[in-house]
């Protein structure tokens, strides 16, 4: 007879909620809970960003899915954001991840002010457990917790001591809300007035749909002209209105006004548990926290430390990051290099190689600063300083629309603007934050250097200025200096228009320090890295595909065909030359010992890779060999022949590639829009090479490397690059015969290229930081218009005195 054996409980997918006052330690507790095992993601319908994470307890077969909500002090929402942090604690935004059980963090050295938020969550009526978290820091402060009688004030909320920082109590509460979860029933808990809980229990009578916890009813009722107000009011119309402005007469008349209805039954309460169940030792000393920031508040130091930590982040961006970025670019350069030269020619191998890898390669390359920036913000955020930092430099920027927030984006926006705008998620307010991503790609980053760096060598003169500055520095610096002042003009001009901001007074609350735990660290890092990869990676690589076909296609077949067979030809005349002085070096009557000696003198002359060693090269093998002077001068001979051949051959191949480019599409754009930027001095060349950098506006070298025959391994330190530069001619027109630079169409140039938005991965990361093409296509049209007209400005002005 056959055994039939049990079969194993069927495991579902349990929701956890894990919510709490900002700075509470709640995301590295949640870190500490679902390490790896996480995914980013936005609500639907909304773009504030949704993390969650999962875990499972031996012998239990549920899946536990915790969902990290924004930090908020209440369930009444102030702004949009915190409105739809509330709406995920509530379940209403995704309901098929509405939470079963939260979970509430309590910074244990503010525990009554944490207590507010907690007595709300307790009235949506799901299983609670509280997390108790930095009980280290109670214990250096004198604090004793009564966790039984905290407990029992409660009403049995399940209550786990913490110390999220060194993982402790991490395993109890993984046990609490397994257990918790599996309670059936979750008794009534009210901490507020009796007539606030009638007035909530007669709209829930009277509605019967909607709003069906006590909850949310009393989140409406306190909600004036907010969008729980609106939202409900849509919902159920005149007859929700009626009702609503009858339950807040009658609190207005108990109470006085909505504000201390709310707010007095649950600040007594909390008063209440608290001196039941925490006892504080007298201590006259002042806290690590106090008298670290006697030094870092202060009014003068605090700014000079504040200015030195900056400093240190920014070049650690550019210094740090640069060696990796470059391995990367070498990386992607050899792959690219195998790649072409193991494939035929053709539209396949340009495609992967110019395509495919110079796009992903496009991507990865900005990795490094995204790292390192992250690294250094989750430091700052976990340790406690990020708010004093805020404090410190608020005042400064709120004048123009931004926030004390935005100096740190803004800041890291000089290295790359991608990691900038990406930083712009420690800004809480909506409108801020997205004034501050709006102006951060004015911020002249590494990717600009290049072009200033040519343009000014090649057309500013060089002068001395006061005794000690040079013009080359100056206009380097006016054009960093260009960027700030637009950038604060446009934040100036949103904030007072479209994204129109008011202010109350700055408050924000000092967290103690703390020491940042390295796997939270890691954990918000990778998760950073990873959505960048896999949300805007995507997207840049399809645009970098885009304007490779562009610049590839269509393909002069008659041309293409004839510079190969020119190229040809040369190889031909090459292998005859060179068989011919190796008949030459075979009649020589050596000895053995004379055909070693001339071989080795082959082999040297083959690593020699420049025509200007060959004469070096020559007279080392003289003097190493003076007896075999024949057979060095044929060698030479062989070897200079060669390199000849390899300079002709990629002569024409640069020429080749210079053409199929001009008859590219996007070279006949160049010559079609050509007039439109005409007013700003460019000719239809430069046209081209500004289109073709778009993507990444430090193409525009390269691209100019091609369109004047160079090849597109030039760089800003090209000398043949810049005389190619000087000695170019209008072609057609008014001006053929002309020279098309002069220092005014180069100040043109770097304006034009200091103001417009020509980074596809920047615009792509402003829709993922928004969740909205209309913010990326507005930067992009906002900022090409600005730059197109400020170059128009400097090359009208600056042509019209001869410059």
């Amino acid at each position: 007879m056959q055994d039939v054996g049990l079969k194993p409980p069927r495991s579902k997918t349990i929701h956890v909620a894990v919510c709490g006052n900002p700075n509470c330690g709640k995301t590295t507790i949640f870190n500490a809970i679902t390490g790896l095992r996480q995914k980013v993601a936005n609500y639907p319908g909304v773009t504030v960003e949704k993390t969650t994470g999962q875990f499972q307890l031996k012998d239990d077969p549920n899946i536990y899915t915790l969902i990290d909500i924004p930090g908020s002090y209440s369930l009444s929402a102030f702004s949009p954001d915190e409105y739809v942090a509330v709406q995920a604690l509530l379940g209403e935004l995704d309901k098929s991840a509405a939470p079963d059980l939260i979970v509430n963090i309590i910074d244990v050295t503010n525990i009554d002010r944490a207590l507010y938020l907690l007595f709300q969550v307790m009235q949506i009526g799901k299983p609670v457990v509280v997390g108790l978290n930095m009980m280290d820091l109670a214990d250096k402060r004198g604090l004793t917790i009564d966790i039984p009688r905290l407990e029992k004030e409660l009403g049995g909320v399940p209550v786990i001591p913490l110390i999220g920082s060194r993982g402790k109590g991490i395993e109890e509460l993984k046990a609490a809300i397994a257990l918790q979860a599996s309670v059936p029933h979750v008794p009534h808990r009210d901490f507020y007035h009796p007539l606030i809980g009638l007035t909530a229990d007669k709209m829930i009578h009277q509605m019967q749909n909607g709003h069906v916890t006590r909850a949310e009813y009393l989140r409406v009722l306190f909600d004036i002209n907010g969008p729980a107000e609106k939202a409900f009011i849509k919902e159920h119309g005149e007859k929700g209105k009626i009702l609503l402005d009858d339950g807040r007469k009658s609190l207005i008349g108990e109470f006085g006004s909505l504000t201390i209805a709310e707010t007095q039954s649950l600040t007594q309460r909390a008063a209440q548990v608290t001196e039941k169940s925490v006892h504080a030792r007298r201590s006259t000393s002042r806290s690590r926290s106090e008298k670290i920031d006697k030094y870092l508040l202060h009014p003068v130091l605090g700014p000079i430390v504040l200015m030195l930590i900056m400093g240190f982040i920014f070049q650690s961006i550019f210094s740090w990051a640069e060696p990796i970025m470059n391995g990367i670019d070498s990386l992607f350069g050899a792959l690219a290099g195998w790649v072409g030269s193991s494939m035929a020619e053709g539209p396949l191998q340009s495609l992967l190689v110019d395509g495919i890898i110079g796009g992903v390669g496009s991507v990865l390359i900005f990795l490094p600063q995204i790292i390192i920036l992250f690294l250094f913000i989750a430091f700052l955020e976990d340790s406690g300083y990020m708010p004093r930092v805020a404090f410190l430099v608020d005042r400064a920027f709120s004048w123009c629309g931004l926030s004390g927030k935005s100096f740190i984006p803004l800041l890291s926006s000089f290295a790359c603007a991608v990691p900038g705008i990406m930083a712009t998620r420690v800004i809480e307010d909506r409108k801020l934050r997205i004034i501050t991503i709006l102006v951060a790609p004015l911020m002249t980053c590494s990717a600009r250097l290049p072009v200033y760096a040519i343009m000014i060598a090649a057309f500013i003169p060089y002068t001395i200025l006061l005794g000690f500055l040079n013009s080359h520095g100056v206009v380097l610096g006016m054009l960093y200096l260009l960027g700030l002042i637009v950038a604060v003009l446009v934040s100036l001009i949103l904030k007072r228009t479209v994204l129109k901001t008011q202010r109350g007074t700055f408050m924000m609350e000092m967290p103690s320090y703390k020491v940042p735990t390295l796997q939270s660290i890691l954990v918000r890092v990778f998760n950073r890295a990873k959505s960048f990869v896999l949300r805007a990676g995507t997207v840049i690589l399809a645009i970098t595909i885009l304007i490779w076909a562009l610049s590839y296609y269509p393909r002069a077949g008659d041309a293409s065909t004839d510079y190969q067979s020119r190229i040809a030809s040369i190889e031909s005349t090459t292998s005859q030359q060179v068989a011919m002085i190796d008949a030459e070096i075979s009649r020589l009557a050596l000895s053995p010992e004379q055909q070693e000696a001339s071989l080795f003198a082959g082999a040297r002359f083959a690593l020699v890779e420049s025509p200007d060693e060959l004469a070096a090269v020559r007279d080392e093998l003289y003097l190493l060999r003076p007896d075999q002077l024949a057979a060095v001068e044929l060698s030479h001979f062989r070897r200079t022949v060669e390199l000849a051949s390899l300079e002709q051959i990629a002569t024409l191949e640069n020429d080749r590639a210079g053409a199929h480019l001009r008859n590219s599409y996007l070279g006949r754009m160049g010559r079609t829009v050509e007039p439109l930027f005409a007013p700003l001095g460019w000719d239809w060349k430069i046209t081209m090479a500004t289109l073709a950098s778009f993507p990444a506006r430090e193409v525009i070298i390269a691209t100019l490397g091609t369109i004047y025959n160079l090849g597109s391994g030039v760089d800003e330190g090209s000398s043949s690059l810049v005389q190619k530069m000087r000695d170019a001619k209008w072609e057609d027109g008014a001006k053929a015969g002309l020279p098309v630079f002069s220092p005014a169409v180069a100040l043109s140039i770097m304006v034009f290229f200091a103001l417009c938005c020509q980074c596809g991965a920047t615009v792509v990361t402003i829709k993922q930081e928004t969740g909205a093409w209309r913010y990326a296509i507005g930067v992009f049209i906002y900022m090409t218009v600005l730059a197109y007209l400020a170059a128009m400005l400097v090359y009208q002005l600056f042509s019209r005195i001869g410059w």
